[in-house]
């Protein structure tokens, strides 16, 4: 069975993503592998805009949803870093120590880590992306809850189904009040907190991947990541909001 650690460094890489000979086949037509060929040059000067056009272009539908969630997730800031030292430990603190590995929150970051989520989630779909697909996907779920974790630091509300307009100054610290004031994850006018939408959608992303199924393909982990977070993710908004202030 793999290391959760040698199979990201395989399949993740950052710059070069065709470092790895885990992939699907490439597609035999030629104009496939010429737009591999040059995403590979943009990315080495790191533009992803130039990358993502390529991939965009392919062909293979299950090699262009692989290669455009390996390249949201890298530009929406999951790096090796990120990966070596938030996520390759099997802690119910995985959840805040990736949002705040991403943090600041931007707009561009969310944008990039959607993005991420929907085309690991149909990669993953694919029977053909086996072992590769399931972790991408519980990658870029975790982002994405992460990356609305970290929002909070900037935009509360005060009420659940409330505007998520309350603009913070910012502190330049993501911390478990910020989430929410009141321990038990309600919002009151005098206790705001993270915004109900971003909240339900943290609770969404963590049903998409089991601890099951990635204990099962060697991500033991991710597994126990999963297993240890705290009750209340597959319940109502507040107690959503709770489970992750108990992740600081």
């Amino acid at each position: 069975m793999k290391t959760f650690f040698s199979s990201i460094v395989c399949s993740f890489f950052l710059f070069s993503l065709l470092s790895c000979n885990v992939y699907a086949p490439l597609n035999s037509n030629n104009s496939d592998l010429d737009k591999l060929e040059e995403a590979q040059k943009c990315l080495k000067d790191s533009d992803y805009a130039c990358a993502i056009k390529q991939y965009n272009g392919l062909a293979d539908v299950t090699l262009k949803n692989q290669k455009l969630c390996q390249a949201y997730l890298s530009k929406g800031g999951v790096t090796l870093s990120v990966l070596t030292k938030q996520i390759n430990q099997s802690s119910a603190k995985m959840l805040s120590g990736l949002a705040k590995a991403l943090f600041p929150w931007s707009s561009q970051k969310s944008e990039d880590l959607d993005n991420a989520k929907t085309y690991c989630v149909n990669y993953s779909a694919d029977s053909s992306s086996e072992e590769l697909g399931i972790l991408l996907k519980a990658l870029a779920v975790f982002s994405h809850c992460a990356i609305r974790v970290a929002k909070a630091e900037l935009f509360q509300a005060t009420s659940n189904g409330g505007a998520c307009n309350q603009t913070l100054s910012g502190n330049s610290s993501l911390e478990m009040t910020d989430i929410a004031v009141n321990s038990n994850g309600t919002l009151a006018s005098n206790a705001p907190g993270m915004c109900s939408e971003d909240v339900d959608a943290c609770g969404a992303d963590l049903t998409l991947v089991t601890e099951s199924e990635l204990q099962s393909n060697g991500f033991s982990k991710l597994a126990g990541a999963i297993h240890n977070l705290p009750s209340g993710f597959s319940g109502a908004t507040d107690l959503i909001r709770k489970a992750i202030r108990e992740t600081f």
